[in-house]
């Protein structure tokens, strides 16, 4: 007979199992597929999941390596997806799950875990091709979590990123250029978007969902919106908390970044000069004139109105009555309970390119291979496998 283990033991059999179990659903890997490519029969693999045997060293590392995790994930006391769990290495990424999900949710847990192993291949690609891993754009800017704070901030990250007040077309060449990472996959059910800190190169990563795609506004908005959540994660690790007494309400982070993305995407200077220039008073604006100047900053019909309400550059006899009123607020609303949230009226703005860097970044590496294609083939299939389309 074996030697009985300890219960301290059984312990950690059990939460080993679990989780090697839980990481191969998620993944959608097939207990037989699993025991095949750590080269173990699917019967001894059964046995390690419900906790029945702790597997061997060799056995361990090639589970960690075939499910994308470190080996020292396996045995974490918190859930590796958990949010404020210990993180096995200081330099590892720090993954901020989505703030409108309940963050122990089976969505969050499993978008946790697939946008770790991305962004683990990711930088598998960028070492393959010999890339830069630093972002040019300075990630840690102190401010203040207020409104006004939120407008600074977007103002010096506009000015880093060399474009000022001017309107830009393409947000996504613009952040892909500067070096942050972003990938389009197939994400679970109520996340939209996950972003994550690089501590160790300085860089951020922003997964975001593809299936938004018919929502081109919506998702340069919450692009820019996990960039502002970016800036609060950095002054939280490198910053202090507030100290400055100010007489401004302070923000939450989901307050701050959504004020971050509006003064970002629509700067106040450059909505003032556009409508002066065309002499737009406060009560002489039409509904084909939103929906036109909207165009320009491709952001939501909503959006803009909010922005044009904020800066007194629009002006309604019913705000009067209620200060939540914004210019054509019954159109756009009825537009939208008419036609759904991936309509936008007056036509959305043209869809982002996805995958672009990303896709660059696998060509580069197939080249640079040549007829060793092995590692590069590996972090392909693992992209696929989660959700990553590599068409450019």
């Amino acid at each position: 007979m074996g030697k009985q283990k300890t219960p301290a033991e059984r312990e950690i059999a059990v939460r080993v199992g679990g989780r090697i179990r839980q990481l191969r659903e998620i993944q959608h890997i097939s207990q037989i597929r699993l025991a095949t490519e750590i080269g173990i029969r699917a019967g001894p693999l059964g046995w390690i999941e419900k906790g029945k045997h702790l597997p061997s060293g060799r056995v361990l590392y090639r589970l960690a390596k075939q499910l994308n995790v470190r080996l020292d994930d396996l045995f974490q006391e918190s859930n590796i997806w958990q949010p404020g769990a210990p993180t096995v290495l200081d330099t590892a990424p720090l993954l901020l799950p989505p703030l409108e999900v309940a963050s122990g949710s089976e969505a969050v847990k499993s978008a946790h875990i697939i946008c770790q192993s991305v962004a683990d291949k990711l930088m598998v690609l960028e070492d393959l091709c010999g890339a830069v891993k630093m972002s040019e754009l300075p990630l840690y800017v102190p401010f203040t979590g207020t409104e006004s704070g939120a407008e600074h901030l977007a103002a010096r990250v506009r000015q880093n990123l060399g474009i000022g007040n001017a309107i830009v077309y393409d947000y996504l060449e613009l952040f892909e250029n500067a070096g942050l990472r972003i990938v389009f996959m197939e994400m679970p059910e109520g996340c939209e978007t996950f972003c994550g800190y690089d501590r160790l190169n300085r860089n951020a990563f922003f997964f975001m969902n593809s299936l938004l795609k018919k929502q081109p506004e919506h998702q340069l908005f919450r692009l820019v919106f996990e960039l502002g959540r970016i800036f609060w994660c950095t002054r939280k690790l490198f910053g202090a908390e507030d100290v400055t007494v100010t007489d401004e309400t302070v923000l939450d982070e989901a307050q701050f970044a959504r004020r971050f993305a509006a003064y970002f995407l629509m700067p106040a200077s450059a909505v003032q000069t556009t409508v002066w220039q065309l002499g737009v008073a406060p009560k002489a604006w039409t509904w084909d004139m939103l929906l036109r100047l909207k165009k320009r900053y491709g952001v939501s019909a909503q959006s803009f109105a909010l922005r044009l309400q904020a800066l007194k550059l629009s002006w309604s006899d019913k705000q009067k009555k209620s200060p939540r009123y914004y210019l054509f607020k019954e159109e756009i609303e009825a537009f939208y309970t008419e036609n759904g949230p991936t309509a936008e009226p007056g036509g959305n703005r043209p869809l982002l390119a996805m995958n672009g860097r990303l896709c660059d970044l696998v060509l580069q590496a197939e080249q640079k291979a040549g007829k060793e294609q092995k590692s590069v083939n590996a972090v392909k299939r693992v992209l696929r496998q989660n959700g990553v389309k590599l068409e450019a």
